[in-house]
């Protein structure tokens, strides 16, 4: 796996937000799809657009998911990235 992983389980509704430079892609996957990914294997996610450094989703409240966040063309830089809670 070559990008930031960060795991979400699923509980009190909420939101989710991520600043990161806008040259990073960001994939939801539940743990089915996660598995798949890190196997490199065929894969179904939800593709979350990053507009002005930020992209923000609803926290899913059931089961367990993953956030992935993979540089498209850069070297990617955990310092750069910045995962917010905001209770709904």
């Amino acid at each position: 796996m070559n990008g930031i992983h960060h795991k979400i389980r699923g509980s009190y509704p909420g939101f989710i937000g991520i600043e990161l430079p806008n040259e990073y892609q960001v994939i939801l996957l539940d743990e089915d799809n996660f598995n798949a990914y890190r196997k490199n294997e065929k894969y179904n996610g939800i593709s979350l657009e990053v507009r002005d450094q930020y992209c923000h989703f609803e926290k899913p409240i059931d089961g367990s998911w993953h956030v992935v966040i993979e540089g498209k063309s850069c070297e990617l830089v955990p310092q750069k990235v910045h995962i917010i809670y905001k209770a709904a």
